[in-house]
């Protein structure tokens, strides 16, 4: 999920920046788009059997009840207007700091699987270090964590220990996936240790420098060994069943293609030497976006079709839209990193709003100037394309090994989205409703009960309140960080009171039981 992460890199000197497209931050999708090559011939052929739970093309005459899972994140903030300044205490937090043991509490009691998605920065310093021969993995680096950091991951010990299922979710990669996750120094320092598209191989040896207080302290560490030891060290804290290596690899791939290879040979790396570790029992994967692995682009779908806001909006006039041409496929990232049967199961991470299909009740994306005052009309609207299931291409996969959700999530409510192309700057704000939401909910979890998924992992337990657009006129927030926070902020379970959201709500009960 781009969503963690990117507050680091943006306090961080030296984060490098991206190339996410703008209809990604203003729908949803946590990526870039790619024109990445098509992968020649199927993923996924390594050796599976084929009446495994998961197999991509499933059997729609059974039913499977995946596990169910929520991410952690729990984003509170006051900034949806400016009277922080005043007062000196304007704040955004991504994770629960204060009560991470209640909090997972809430989560508990409507899931069986547990969730931690580790999308934060990485004490890289900690794992540095090798385990003393005979010593204790985890007593060893427990030891060198600040205080604050082990008492938030012994919440997640005991959280995994209480529910039947268990998945951990890594990556050695900053929230924006272009880069290496920043350092955790000591309790409040997230430090950048690279820039944009950095060198990545297997032995590669991070470079970086950070302010003491008593003036610059230069660091370093092997990425591949400290990301080996800090995985392990979590897999023997956590003790998951599912273990992912990378969090939506793809779209590195999509922002920094030169360097793919060596992501790819860095995971080939980490991967082997944790299995060797932890042996076959546990699952172990990366997950990849599924709009990427679609190849999906709604111009090449089916174009918007755009108006001036004058009048009543002009009813749809769009073709049906063809499965094939919408869903053409780039499967390379799959191959690639199942080379050698190194992917246990296919993990989707999946933010449906960013196919800008009809499917609920509010289904127009307007666009305003860049100085809109909230109440001037749009611009231009256009109504959004007819519905394609995009679940019914999984088909054409040829993947015969498990799946999973990794996560999914989608919006009820409008939100707004910076859109800037060279020195045109925008606001976009796509459609969404309740229904919208529940629709996605009920469509994913049937999909995943009718294709075997081995489990299924919605993104947020309760919405948070919109961040106002003042953040960015005054320099607080980056556009597009603004946009991926406001994206994601009414995709809950529940609303930012933690009242049930009725329908969506409803079916999430439903499918548990």
């Amino acid at each position: 999920m781009l969503l963690a992460g990117l507050l680091a890199a943006a306090c961080s000197s030296s984060s490098g920046g991206n190339d996410a497209g703008p209809e990604d931050a203003a729908d949803g999708a946590a990526g870039a788009d790619g024109d990445a090559e098509q992968a020649d011939g199927d993923a996924g052929q390594a050796d599976g059997n084929d009446d495994q739970a998961g197999d991509a093309s499933g059997d729609p005459g059974q039913q499977h009840r995946p596990y169910l899972g929520i991410l952690q994140f729990d984003v509170r903030h006051n900034l949806q207007d400016d009277s922080c300044l005043a007062r000196d205490d304007c704040h955004l937090s991504l994770e629960n700091e204060d009560d991470i043991a209640g909090w997972l509490g809430q989560i508990a009691a409507a899931t069986d699987l547990a969730v931690l998605h580790w999308d934060r920065s990485v004490p890289w310093l900690v794992f540095a270090a090798e385990v003393p021969a005979g010593g204790d993995r985890v007593a060893f680096y427990d030891s060198r964590l600040d205080d604050g950091l082990r008492a938030w991951i012994d919440a997640f010990a005991a959280h995994f220990a209480a529910l039947p299922h268990r998945y951990l979710a890594l990556t050695p990669l900053n929230g924006v996936r272009d880069s290496i996750s920043p350092a955790r120094i000591d309790g409040s320092d997230d430090i950048a240790v690279a820039a944009s598209c950095p060198v990545l191989a297997p032995g590669t040896q991070v470079q970086f420098s950070y302010d003491t207080g008593n003036g610059q302290q230069q660091a370093s560490f092997d990425l591949q060994r400290a990301f080996t030891n800090f995985t392990l060290y979590l897999h023997d804290k956590l003790h998951p069943e599912y273990l992912a290596l990378l969090i939506e690899a793809n779209i590195f791939k999509n922002n920094c293609p030169e360097q793919w290879t060596d992501l790819v040979e860095l995971y080939r790396a980490v991967h082997d030497a944790v299995r060797a570790e932890v042996g076959a029992g546990v699952k172990l994967f990366a997950t990849l976006t599924f709009k990427d692995l679609l190849a999906y682009e709604v111009d090449r779908c089916v174009p918007l079709q755009f108006e001036d806001c004058t009048g009543s909006p002009s009813p749809p006039n769009y073709p049906q839209p063809d499965p094939l041409a919408c869903f053409p496929l780039d499967l390379s990232a799959l191959a690639d990193l199942d080379q050698g049967d190194r992917l246990d199961l296919l993990a989707l991470s999946f933010y449906p709003d960013a196919l800008v299909m009809a499917v609920g009740e509010e289904n127009l994306l307007r666009v305003y100037a860049e100085d809109w005052d909230g109440s001037s009309p749009c611009l231009m609207r256009a109504p959004y394309i007819p519905f394609s299931d995009p679940f019914a291409a999984l088909e054409r996969f040829g993947w015969h090994k498990p799946v999973a959700m990794a996560e999914i999530g989608a919006r009820s409510c409008p939100t707004l989205a910076y859109l800037q192309e060279g020195n045109n700057t925008m606001i976009l704000q796509p459609g969404a409703d309740l229904s919208s939401q529940a629709f996605w909910l009920e469509h994913g979890l049937s999909t995943a009960e009718q294709r075997h998924f081995e489990f299924y992992v919605q993104s947020f337990l309760r919405d948070y309140r919109p961040i106002g657009l003042w953040t960015v006129r005054q320099g607080l927030l980056d556009p597009f960080i603004f946009s991926v926070f406001n994206t994601f902020s009414c995709m809950g379970l529940y609303d930012d009171q933690g009242q049930p959201k009725s329908s969506v709500t409803d079916t999430w009960e439903a499918h548990r039981h």
